[in-house]
């Protein structure tokens, strides 16, 4: 996440790949227009790094201590802005909308990893019991 919105940060006019969706050259678009949308990437790039950071201090906190409600905000964090930035990627008729799909599918992986009882051997500090 924090990659993706420094990447968006970088931006400094409207990109070609946009001239298809907007329906014009990106080149023909009016100053105030291109400016607009360049705002608006650059606050998407910003909660996007906001969130990448709170994302990051919630694994590195509460969850390596054992919590189990840093799970759920981790997942509500990620799929609230990745998992929307990938959805307007794609409605916008962006190809590109996968990576950051592809960041939120790894992320819920991880969690699911992370809360999944091991297989084979019991949980440490536990005592097996009688079934």
């Amino acid at each position: 996440m924090v990659v993706g919105g420094v990447g968006d940060l970088l931006v400094a006019s409207p990109p070609d790949l946009w001239s298809q969706p907007l329906g014009q050259p990106v080149g023909s678009l009016p100053p105030a227009v291109a400016r607009l949308l360049i705002c608006l990437l650059h606050a998407l790039g910003s909660a996007l790094i906001a969130s990448g950071i709170a994302t990051l201090l919630l694994i590195n906190g509460p969850l390596r201590r054992g919590g189990r409600w840093p799970g759920v905000a981790i997942a509500l964090v990620v799929v609230l802005s990745d998992g929307m930035n990938s959805l307007q990627i794609y409605l916008f008729g962006g190809f590109y909308f996968w990576v950051p799909l592809t960041f939120v599918g790894l992320v819920l992986l991880g969690l699911l990893l992370a809360f999944l009882p091991p297989a084979v051997f019991p949980v440490a500090g536990e005592k097996p019991g009688r079934d």
